[in-house]
C-alpha cells in the first residue's frame, strides 16, 4: 500500500510539472482562454491528495488555536441587527411549524417532529464499528451525557429499536465523553480536521439539520438545490459586476456559542447545546479539549445552522434600511450556501464588517466585489465565461488515471487548448488503453464517440456484505440500504476509494453507430476530443 502511494505521488508530480510547463507556453491565447489557462496553473494542485503525516499535526494545532481563540469571545453585533435577525429566525420556524400542524401556532420547536427526522450518518461514528447504516443499527448508540435522554426517547419511539432492545435485554445506549478529532488530506500543503461524533448525537444532529433545512425552504432557500444557483449568480456577476462573492475561512469552526445564543430561539439553543459534543478527544494521545464553538465540521447540524445564521444576519442588516419588506429576502440578488455568500456589491463592505463582528473571518483572497472574476461553490467565472480548472486528486491506479485523462480532455475541448505532452504523460501510466462510449463512468476508460463496437471497460467491484440478522431487514429495505431477499440480503459499504475493479467486455447497443452521447456532449465538443486523441494515440 505504501509503495502504491509512493508511485501515485511520483506520477502526480510528473504530471503536474508537465502540465504547468505546457500551460506556461500557452501565452498566445487571449480573453477567457488566457484566464482559464492561468487559473489552471494556479489551482492545479488544489485537491491533490498527498500523504504528509506532518500536515496532520499542523492541522490539529491550527484547530486547537481556533478553538482557543473563541474562548470568552462575544459578538459585537449592533443590538437592533441582533433583534431583527432573531425575529427573522423565530418567525420562520413558527410559520414552518404552523404550516405542518395548525395547533403549533407560535411554536418554534416541535421535539416530536424532530425525533421523526433522525437517521444515521454516512460516515464513521465515535464508539461504533463500520460506517453503513446496516452496521450501526445493530449496535448500541453512543452519546454524551446531556444527549442521553433524547437518544433514549428516540429509541423508545421507534418500534424496531425498542423491540430489539427488549429482546436483547439492554437499553441500547452507551455513554461516551464526546467526539474525537480526525484529519483527512485536503491538498499537498494542508490537511482538514473533522469531528467524529457519537452515533446517537449524530442522529439527533442530522434531525436538527433536516428541521432547519425544511424551515429555510419555506422562505425560498433550498440547500439541496442551492449550489447551481450560486454558480449561476457568480457567472452573471462576473459579467455584470453587480454582485459580490464572499468566502469565509474555517467557517465551520467559527460558530461561537454566544452568537447562537443571541440569534436562535431559546428552545432551539437549548436543543443544540444538548445534542452537540462539548468536548473533543485530540489524536496522538493529546487528551481532550472543551469546545468553545457550538459545533465543528462533521457535526450533523453545522452546515444548515451556519447557512441560517448568515441569512439572518443579512436580513438583520437590511432591516435597518427604510422601506425594507418585512421578513423578506430578495433571492434574485442574494445566495447563501454555507460560507459561500453572494450579495449586491453595494452591501459587500457592510456585510463583511457584520460577519467579522459575528466572529467569522472573511477570506479576502477568495472574496470578490470588483473586477471581471467571481467564484462560488466551486465555479470560477471571468466575464461570464466558465474558467473552472480541473483537479486531479490521485493517480494510484488505472481508474484514477482514466478520470484524470477524461478531465483533461474535457477541459481542453471546452477551452480549445491542446496539451499533448500532458495527455501523453497520463497515457504512459496505462498498460492498455480502453476507449469506451461517452455515457460510461469516467473511471471506465477514455470516453470517446469513436470507441470500437466491441470494447473493454473497467467496472467497479464494490464489497458486498451479507446481512447478519434479518431483524431490521424490513426497515433497511424501506430505507434503500440493502438489496436482495431472504437469506441473500446484502448491503454495500461505501468505499473510501475505488480500488476493487475488473475488466469487462461489452458492445455498443443495437442501432448505435458510435459511442457519442448527445445528452452530455455536443458534436463540436466530441469532435475536438477525437482530434486530440487521434493526435496522441
Amino acid at each position: 500500500m505504501a509503495n502504491a502511494t509512493r508511485v501515485g505521488e511520483e506520477r502526480m508530480n510528473m504530471f503536474f510539472q508537465t502540465l504547468q510547463d505546457e500551460l506556461n507556453c500557452q501565452v498566445h491565447h487571449s480573453g477567457h482562454t488566457r484566464e482559464a489557462v492561468q487559473r489552471q496553473v494556479e489551482r492545479a494542485r488544489k485537491k491533490a491528495r498527498y500523504v504528509r503525516p506532518e500536515l496532520d499535526e499542523l492541522a490539529v494545532n491550527a484547530f486547537a488555536r481556533e478553538n482557543e481563540s473563541l474562548k470568552g469571545f462575544t459578538p459585537s453585533l449592533p443590538a437592533q441587527v441582533v433583534r431583527d435577525a432573531r425575529h427573522f429566525i423565530t418567525t420562520m420556524l413558527e410559520r414552518y411549524n404552523a404550516k405542518r400542524d395548525e395547533d403549533l401556532i407560535q411554536v418554534t420547536l416541535d421535539r416530536s417532529h424532530l425525533l421523526d427526522l433522525w437517521r444515521f450518518g454516512p460516515g464513521a461514528s465515535n464508539g461504533v464499528k463500520g460506517t453503513h447504516t446496516a452496521d450501526k443499527i445493530y449496535q448500541h448508540m453512543t452519546c454524551t451525557t446531556q444527549a442521553e435522554p433524547l437518544v433514549r426517547k428516540l429509541r423508545l419511539r421507534d418500534f424496531y429499536l425498542s423491540a430489539f432492545d427488549c429482546v436483547k435485554g439492554s437499553e441500547g445506549v452507551t455513554l461516551i465523553s464526546g467526539s474525537k478529532l480526525a484529519t483527512v488530506p485536503k491538498n499537498e500543503s494542508t490537511a482538514r480536521t473533522i469531528a467524529i461524533e457519537p452515533s446517537g448525537n449524530m442522529c439527533l444532529q442530522l434531525a436538527a439539520g433536516a428541521y432547519l433545512e425544511a424551515a429555510m425552504r419555506g422562505v425560498g432557500l433550498d440547500i439541496r438545490s442551492q449550489q447551481p444557483k450560486n454558480k449561476a449568480k457568480a457567472e452573471r456577476a462576473s459579467h455584470a459586476g453587480d454582485l459580490a462573492t464572499i468566502d469565509l475561512k474555517s467557517a465551520s469552526d467559527r460558530i461561537s456559542i454566544p452568537l447562537v445564543r443571541s440569534l436562535m430561539p431559546p428552545d432551539w439553543f437549548a436543543l443544540l447545546m444538548q445534542i452537540r459534543s462539548d468536548s473533543m478527544q485530540l489524536p496522538g494521545g493529546r487528551g481532550e479539549v472543551t469546545l468553545n464553538m457550538i459545533s465543528t465540521m462533521g457535526n450533523g447540524f453545522t452546515f444548515p445552522l451556519m447557512t441560517l445564521l448568515i441569512v439572518a444576519l443579512i436580513y438583520g442588516m437590511r432591516a435597518q434600511k427604510p422601506r425594507t419588506p418585512n421578513l423578506y429576502i430578495d433571492w434574485s440578488d442574494t445566495a447563501v450556501f454555507g460560507d459561500d455568500i453572494i450579495v449586491p456589491v453595494a452591501e459587500y463592505a457592510d456585510i463583511c464588517e457584520l460577519l467579522i463582528k459575528a466572529g467569522f473571518i472573511v477570506n479576502a483572497d477568495k472574496s470578490y466585489s470588483e473586477g471581471p472574476f467571481r467564484e462560488s461553490c466551486g465555479g470560477d467565472y471571468w466575464l461570464g465565461r466558465d474558467i473552472t480548472p480541473f483537479y486531479v486528486k490521485r493517480l494510484q491506479n488505472d481508474p484514477d488515471i482514466y478520470v484524470a485523462i477524461n478531465q483533461l480532455l474535457e477541459w481542453m475541448a471546452f477551452h480549445n487548448v491542446f496539451l499533448p505532452r500532458s495527455l501523453r504523460v497520463l497515457l504512459s501510466f496505462l498498460d492498455e488503453v480502453f476507449l469506451v462510449p461517452e455515457w460510461l463512468q469516467p473511471y471506465s476508460g477514455i470516453r470517446s464517440s469513436r470507441c470500437p463496437r466491441q470494447f473493454k471497460y473497467i467496472q467497479a467491484q464494490p464489497s458486498r456484505v451479507r446481512l447478519r440478522d434479518e431483524y431490521f431487514a424490513m426497515k433497511l429495505i424501506c430505507g434503500g440500504y440493502i438489496e436482495g431477499q431472504g437469506p441473500d440480503m446484502f448491503y454495500t459499504p461505501r468505499p473510501k476509494d475505488l480500488v476493487k475493479t475488473c475488466v469487462r467486455r461489452s458492445r455498443l447497443p443495437k442501432c448505435y453507430l458510435d459511442g457519442a452521447d448527445p445528452l452530455t456532449r455536443s458534436a463540436t465538443y466530441s469532435a475536438r476530443i477525437e482530434f486530440f486523441l487521434s493526435a496522441v494515440l
